[in-house]
């Protein structure tokens, strides 16, 4: 037997639920014809856990792996880390988080400063609020009961989802602005990607004032593999840094590399047929990002 409630969620919203109720169930040994009830003796008991989403309308926001997910980030303070303990890879894991802050529309986590360990990514406010409703409501739906709290914390979550970005891009990442240098035609737009990582992105004046940009805006970035590039030396150039290999795989006469430039920033780039000899797991690499060839953009 199911049910599904229904929450309110500032107004249209809503928190759904799909689960069924709790049964028990007769034991082969009882006799035809013995009525079901609370069981007394040793025998199995059926055990339903409900599971619970929160949508707009008809529209998806979040299920509840990204709600677990966002628990373990909470926890952890790392997206590699979360990933590892839900049981996926770093891709899956940054996938679905950056696709829960778009359909929301507002950041659910963000990179803090850390001691000589480094950063640490944590949940923001909105995340929190979130990621507390649904520990909330996972609670009571556990013991079976009328959740009684309300989603007030994260009421003013945009009235539609906005959609997801699905790009050819094989690099979105997120950041906020630090710094904007005018260069006549063109700014310089510093975004930091990670308490230790800042990346430089050249776009017009006239964008820079479309998009609103100002610092502490938060951003997104798209950037086809081709455009990261393996370099030589740190220094020479801007947006040149000293990154690891976490994945490779072989395309024909080329390579494709994951390469974690920064705690919990990866990215992914192209090897030719002129590298000296495939690179592996674990390899040390520098890899150069063109300024003119990143898309900067804000939800």
């Amino acid at each position: 037997m199911s049910k599904q409630g229904t929450h309110s969620m500032a107004g249209a919203a809503g928190a759904r639920m799909a689960g069924a109720e709790k049964a028990d169930i007769t034991s082969p040994e009882d006799p035809p014809g013995a009525a079901a009830g609370p069981s007394t003796g040793s025998g199995p008991r059926l055990n339903v856990r409900t599971a619970i989403g929160f949508g707009l309308e008809q529209h998806e926001l979040a299920d509840e792996r990204d709600l677990q997910l966002l628990g373990h980030v909470q926890r952890l303070g790392s997206i590699t880390a979360a990933a590892r303990a839900a049981g996926v890879t770093y891709k899956t894991a940054w996938d679905r988080l950056r696709n829960l802050q778009t359909r929301l529309g507002q950041a659910v986590i963000i990179a803090a400063k850390g001691g000589r360990g480094g950063g640490r990514t944590q949940l923001s406010d909105k995340g929190q609020a979130l990621l507390h409703y649904y520990e909330q409501l996972r609670r009571q739906q556990d013991h079976a009961v009328e959740p009684d709290v309300a989603l007030d914390a994260v009421a003013d979550l945009a009235a539609r989802p906005l959609p997801l970005r699905k790009t050819s891009a094989r690099n979105h990442l997120q950041g906020v602005v630090t710094a904007i240098a005018r260069g006549g035609i063109r700014d310089v737009i510093s975004v930091q990607l990670h308490e230790s990582l800042q990346l430089s992105v050249n776009i017009t004046h006239a964008s820079t004032l479309a998009l609103g940009l100002k610092k502490g805006v938060a951003v997104y970035l798209l950037i086809k593999a081709p455009a990261i590039r393996l370099a030589q030396q740190q220094g020479a150039q801007a947006n040149v840094f000293c990154g690891q290999v976490r994945r490779s795989r072989r395309l024909r006469d080329q390579q494709e590399l994951e390469v974690q430039i920064a705690p919990d920033v990866h990215v992914v780039t192209m090897a030719g047929q002129n590298q000296a000899q495939p690179l592996r797991k674990g390899d040390e690499i520098m890899v150069h990002i063109d300024p003119d060839t990143v898309i900067l953009g804000v939800d």
